[in-house]
């Protein structure tokens, strides 16, 4: 076992726990048929994830970040370590073992996405992996890893820090981790696969928001794609934020830099609302561009679409 990275003196605005991942992204005039064969337009390389992605969204508006997860022991999680490095996120708290590195292969057409993944499951990561997280004044996590998850919530709110859930699915152990949480925005289709089509927004919101833990935050969330966000926060009024038109080419990674911009607001003292607002912008104007990554935009131009 590698032993854990004492990083106890240290301090970061965020830490996210989550899984890292390669994304080869074809851009495509139209979706294949079977036994088909098209010219793609474009074909781009990045790392990818929702926690990494909303941790490069924060080191691009100036936070200070950290990364735990993990990776295999070849040449995509190399490129994975090196991808993060150079956009600021501390890397130290990235294992390396016998593992296939996560990877995902990203279909893009007319601004819609289709994800195939792999290797993403059954990750070795172990608690003892995690290193301290007292200097944490968030932790982001995306339920993918529930069991080192829930310790690490429990371990920071412990520490006086906040705790936010990123999920866009049904996943065992999220009522687990939901206990130390005190930010959960999840994506619209949480709830689609829960209720199906029949499902209410609101009245999910309120359950969420019951099964967080008290004090911090409290706020619960759903991100509704083009459509904007709805988030129920404190005090218990729930605020609907329409989407923003824009000329979407790809909506990979969005929900992802929602994330990020929400966290950066509210490490800013803004009002859920206002925090809600911003992320809003900031994953619209995501998808002008390819991959997760590349078109993470300033905080000029956020600042400028939402209006504060």
């Amino acid at each position: 076992m590698v032993p854990p990275i004492n990083v106890a003196r240290r301090h970061f605005d965020v830490i996210g726990i989550g899984v890292a991942v390669r994304d080869i992204s074809v851009l495509l005039d139209t979706f294949p048929s079977p036994d088909e064969k098209y010219r793609a337009k474009g074909l781009f390389e990045s790392s990818g994830g929702p926690v990494p992605t909303a941790l490069v969204t924060l080191a691009r508006l100036g936070r200070r970040v950290a990364f735990c997860g993990i990776v295999g022991d070849d040449p995509t999680g190399a490129f994975i370590i090196d991808d993060l490095r150079r956009e600021g996120v501390d890397v130290e708290g990235v294992v390396r073992r016998r593992h296939p590195s996560p990877s995902s292969v990203i279909l893009v057409e007319g601004g819609r996405r289709t994800i195939f993944e792999g290797w993403q499951t059954d990750l070795p990561l172990v608690r003892e992996d995690v290193f301290p997280l007292s200097g944490c004044r968030y932790l982001l996590m995306d339920a993918r890893l529930p069991d080192v998850q829930t310790e690490a919530a429990r371990r920071t709110r412990d520490a006086g820090g906040q705790v936010v859930l990123d999920c866009g699915h049904p996943r065992p152990g999220v009522d687990d981790i939901l206990r130390f949480t005190d930010v959960a925005i999840f994506s619209h289709t949480y709830p689609r696969a829960v209720y199906g089509d029949r499902h209410d927004a609101a009245s999910f919101l309120e359950e969420l928001h019951a099964k967080l833990a008290a004090g911090g935050h409290r706020i619960a969330g759903l991100t509704l794609g083009a459509e904007g966000c709805v988030i129920h926060g404190a005090d218990s009024s729930t605020v609907w934020i329409p989407g923003h038109k824009v000329d979407a080419v790809d909506s990979t990674g969005a929900g992802d830099v929602f994330h990020g911009a929400f966290i950066h607001a509210l490490l800013a003292n803004e009002t859920p609302e206002a925090a809600a607002r911003f992320a809003n912008a900031a994953a619209a104007l995501k998808c002008r561009g390819m991959t997760g990554r590349a078109p993470i935009p300033s905080e000029k131009e956020i600042r400028e679409l939402a209006g504060i």
